[in-house]
C-alpha cells in the first residue's frame, strides 16, 4: 500500500507547487502593471508645441554657448597708449563698391566686431551719383565710408566700429602740442597709418576752448563760450556745456576723475543722450549761416560716425548748423558734437580724401582724429 500511495502523494504535491507558482506570477504581474501606471502618472504629458519649444530652447542655448565660446577664444588686439602711430593697414582688407546692395556679406562678416549693434550703413543706401562705398575690415576694426545727397548738398559719412578704445586716437602736427606747423588731413593720416582720418578742431587756429591732450590740460580760454567734447580712455564722448568748467584746476580735476584722454574744442553739442540740442546762438562757426559742417558722433560702445556736409561740383547747398543737426538727428546717434567745418572738414580713407573740401583743396590743419587697426603687421 505504501508503494501504491507514493505516486498520488507526489502528484498532489506537484499540483500544489504549480498552483503556488501561478499565484506568484500573477502577483508579480499585478505589481508590474501598478508600477508602470504610477510611472506614467508621474511623467507629465506635454503638448506638441511645448515639446517643440523645449527643443528650440535647447538649440538656442547651445548656439548661444557656442557663440560665447567663440568670442572668448577670438584673439583680442589693442595698442599701447604711448605709440605714435597705428600698425599699417592690410591692403587686402580694403574694398570698394558702387552698389551697396551687393554688400550684405560685408555686414555679416563684420558681425563679430559689431557684437549685435545696428549700423547706419545699409545695403539699400542710395549713393551720390558717381560715388562708391569704401570699406575696411580686419580682426580689430570695421570701417565703411560713403556719400549721399541730402537737400542738394553732399554728406560724406564714415562709420567705424573698433574692438578696443586705444584704436580711437588724436594726432597733433609733428606729434607735439602747439607745434607751429600745420599739414593736411591726408598727410597726417598717412603718417599715423589711419584706416579713417578726419579733421578735428584745428586748435591752433583759435584761442577759444579747453585743450586737453594725453590727459593733461594744456589751456583754458573763454570757457564760457565753448561746449567741449572730451574723449575718455573707454572711447566714450563726454560732453560739457559752456560755462561748466571755468579754470585749469577744475578742468584737470574733471579730467583725472573721468580718465580723459583728449578733448576737442569747437562745438556746439548737437545731440546729447539721443536728444537734439543745438543752441539758437553760439560763438564759433557762424552757426546760423550756410557753411560746410563737420561732426563727430557716437552711436554705441566703440561705434562712431564722422560726418562732413559740404557743397561739391553741381551740388551747391550748404547747411546752417540747425540744418546739419536735423539730419544728424535722423542717424540715431547718442551723442554728436560739431567740429571745425568750412574748408577744414575732410575725411580720409584708403589713401585719399573722400570728400572734396569747399574750396576744392585741403586746408593745412594742426590736428586730426583717427581710427586705426590694432592687428600687428607681422600677423597679417
Amino acid at each position: 500500500m505504501t508503494t501504491g500511495m507514493k505516486p498520488k502523494l507526489l502528484k498532489g504535491m506537484l499540483i500544489s507547487f504549480t498552483a503556488l507558482i501561478c499565484i506568484f506570477v500573477v502577483f508579480l504581474g499585478a505589481l508590474t502593471v501598478l508600477s508602470l501606471k504610477n510611472a506614467r502618472e508621474q511623467i507629465p504629458v506635454l503638448p506638441e508645441a511645448n515639446i517643440m519649444n523645449r527643443f528650440d530652447s535647447i538649440i538656442s542655448d547651445t548656439l548661444a554657448d557656442a557663440e560665447a565660446g567663440a568670442r572668448s577664444v577670438r584673439k583680442q588686439f589693442w595698442l599701447e597708449e604711448n605709440v605714435t602711430e597705428g600698425p599699417l593697414p592690410d591692403p587686402d582688407c580694403y574694398g570698394t563698391s558702387d552698389d551697396p546692395s551687393t554688400l550684405g556679406w560685408l555686414l555679416e562678416d563684420a558681425s563679430f566686431i559689431l557684437e549685435g549693434q545696428d549700423t547706419l550703413f545699409s545695403t539699400d543706401i542710395e549713393l551720390k551719383p558717381g560715388s562708391e562705398v569704401t570699406y575696411y575690415l580686419d580682426e580689430s576694426i570695421f570701417a565703411v565710408t560713403w556719400q549721399q545727397l541730402i537737400n542738394n548738398y553732399v554728406y560724406t559719412i564714415s562709420e567705424v566700429k573698433v574692438s578696443h578704445p586705444t584704436q580711437f586716437r588724436r594726432h597733433l602736427a609733428d606729434g607735439i602740442y602747439n607745434s607751429k606747423n600745420c599739414y593736411t588731413v591726408a598727410f597726417m593720416s598717412k603718417q599715423v597709418n589711419a584706416v579713417v582720418g578726419s579733421s578735428a578742431d584745428h586748435y591752433r587756429g583759435r584761442k577759444f576752448g579747453t585743450k586737453v591732450y594725453d590727459g593733461i590740460v594744456r589751456s583754458v580760454n573763454l570757457p564760457q563760450e565753448c561746449d567741449i567734447c572730451y574723449i575718455d580712455r573707454n572711447g566714450d564722448l563726454i560732453l560739457s556745456h559752456r560755462g561748466e568748467l571755468m579754470d585749469m584746476e577744475s578742468v584737470q580735476k574733471f579730467v583725472d576723475e573721468n580718465d580723459i584722454s583728449f578733448s576737442i574744442s569747437f562745438g556746439p553739442i548737437l545731440i546729447e543722450d539721443g536728444v537734439r540740442c543745438d543752441p539758437p546762438n553760439y560763438a564759433l562757426g557762424e552757426i546760423n549761416d550756410k557753411y560746410p559742417r563737420a561732426a563727430l558722433c557716437q552711436m554705441d560702445n566703440l561705434h562712431y560716425l564722422v560726418v562732413v556736409g559740404n557743397s561739391e561740383k553741381k551740388y551747391f547747398g550748404t547747411p546752417t548748423i540747425h540744418d546739419f543737426a536735423e539730419i544728424i538727428d535722423t542717424f540715431g546717434c547718442q551723442k554728436a558734437y560739431a567740429m571745425d567745418g568750412g574748408n577744414t572738414g575732410a575725411i580720409f580713407m584708403n589713401g585719399k580724401i573722400i570728400n572734396v573740401p569747399s574750396l576744392g583743396y585741403e586746408r593745412d590743419v594742426s590736428d586730426i582724429i583717427y581710427f586705426c587697426t590694432a592687428v600687428p603687421e607681422k600677423t597679417k
